[in-house]
């Protein structure tokens, strides 16, 4: 019996598209059964727009790319009323760019899409250019500089960054608050209308960790792109594509995301995740796609200080919106907002004026010292160290900022492993036995 997904329903009311979603498989890929999906647009009536009356084809798109990416691995059918013929022509194309971040996947694909009708849709009449996809961040932040005015369109999905813990449809409704408060406040500086989008996908639909789990031991996906950000990372761009219908309804073509570029020393590299600029380049629906990614050669301390001295020049101030931590202010010590933070002390400025409220100089200080800063890919830090300049002093951690460069990336990122493993050197206690066997052979006692 063929194993399928379906898209039973699809319903638009008012802002929101509701989605039904069947599991045919047995092997329980989405959380029950019956899944009810949505997507939810906010201030979407100062464009005068509704998804109510747009054509079914265009109204699957969010969730027909969102639930593609598993059949590629399950041999599993999905089902959907209709689809673009746009995409549908590039399914294979997806596939393909896929398989070069994320694997190479060990068969070919073993799945298929079908749908009672493939569409040709036709662009309505444009009113903006361009769709800059904005978080707050860094990257977004510098996409949103380089694109202004009122041909574009700032578009916030909050939803794709994490499951929240209080399981409603954001990362907390703090989070979403500060969210659009982050997109409201750039709108003003940048003079572009704003949009802000919701959905359950990340919380309903899948069952990620059981996919996940299947991803690393049945599939043995093993890539580097794979082992940082897993089936999270191969769902992020179809989940940020809820902007797909509103693109569409409002005639806009091109879309734009901040790239994050990544250099060491003389080697050059695009971000190996699930924005790589070769998957946002594989996507194409209706006569809508990704344009080139803003700032793909562009350093993160560069892209700082062009934001702040965009912001400066003009008499505005931003937030750079980084942390993990789900909370109405930056925690200030986790891995993104340490990083950021150094990136404004870099560029002479006091992370305090650029979203950082909880940033305080001496336990700053104090935290980088003592070697707390660890970082994923060493591109970051060796990209800090690069920008403090010898003969510079500045305002703010001036003598931090000098000690970091004389102590040097490599030695600094050696030392922040070790402090990064003490725990598990601490937890030795546990296992006593072998603590006491590695002890005699190191001492020579233990019997050869």
């Amino acid at each position: 019996m063929t194993k399928t997904i379906e898209i039973t329903k699809i319903v638009a009311v008012d802002d929101i598209i509701k989605y039904e979603i069947h599991d045919h498989t047995g092997l329980h890929l989405l959380k029950n059964e019956k899944v009810e999906a949505w997507v939810k647009y906010y201030n979407a009536e100062s464009f005068g727009f509704s998804p109510e009356g747009l054509p079914e084809s265009i109204l699957a798109i969010p969730v027909t790319l969102y639930l593609i990416p598993v059949t590629w691995f399950y041999g599993v059918k999905l089902v959907v009323p209709s689809i673009d013929k746009t995409l549908y022509d590039d399914l294979s194309t997806i596939y393909a760019a896929y398989s070069k971040i994320y694997g190479p996947f060990k068969e070919e694909w073993r799945g298929k899409v079908t749908a009672k009708t493939v569409v040709e849709n036709k662009m309505p009449e444009s009113r903006f250019d361009n769709i800059v996809f904005f978080s707050g961040g860094v990257d977004a932040l510098h996409a949103g500089i380089d694109n202004l005015g009122k041909r574009s369109v700032l578009v916030s999905v909050p939803s794709i960054e994490s499951v929240e813990k209080t399981k409603k449809e954001n990362s907390g409704w703090d989070f979403l608050n500060a969210k659009s408060q982050l997109i409201r406040e750039f709108s003003a500086i940048s003079e572009s209308d704003w949009l802000l989008i919701t959905n359950n996908f990340l919380v309903n639909i899948f069952d990620d960790a059981r996919i996940q789990y299947d991803l690393k031991n049945s599939f043995n996906l093993n890539s580097e792109a794979f082992l940082f950000d897993g089936w999270f990372g191969i769902k992020y761009l179809n989940n940020i594509l809820s902007a797909a219908p509103f693109a569409y309804a409002m005639g806009i073509s091109n879309l734009i995301l901040g790239s994050a570029f990544e250099q060491l020393e003389d080697n050059l590299a695009s971000n190996l995740d699930g924005a790589n600029p070769e998957l946002s380049d594989s996507i194409r629906f209706a006569g809508v796609f990704f344009g080139e990614q803003d700032g793909l050669y562009t350093r993160r301390s560069r892209k700082v200080k062009n934001i702040l001295e965009w912001c400066i020049a003009r008499g505005k101030k931003t937030r750079l919106w980084t942390c993990f931590a789900d909370s109405t202010e930056q925690c200030c010590v986790c891995t993104k907002c340490v990083r950021t933070q150094l990136n404004i002390l870099c560029a002479g400025e006091n992370p305090v004026d650029w979203g950082f409220a909880n940033f305080n100089e001496k336990n700053f200080s104090r935290l980088v010292r003592s070697y707390c800063y660890h970082d994923r890919n060493l591109c970051w830090l060796w990209d800090i160290v690069d920008s403090i300049d010898d003969s510079t002093i500045y305002p703010c951690c001036d003598k931090l900022l000098h000690w970091l460069k004389k102590v040097g990336y490599k030695r600094y990122s050696k030392r922040a492993r070790f402090v990064s493993n003490v725990p598990r050197i601490l937890k030795l206690h546990r296992y006593p036995h072998y603590v006491k066997v590695v002890l005699l052979k190191v001492t020579g006692k233990g019997h050869m």
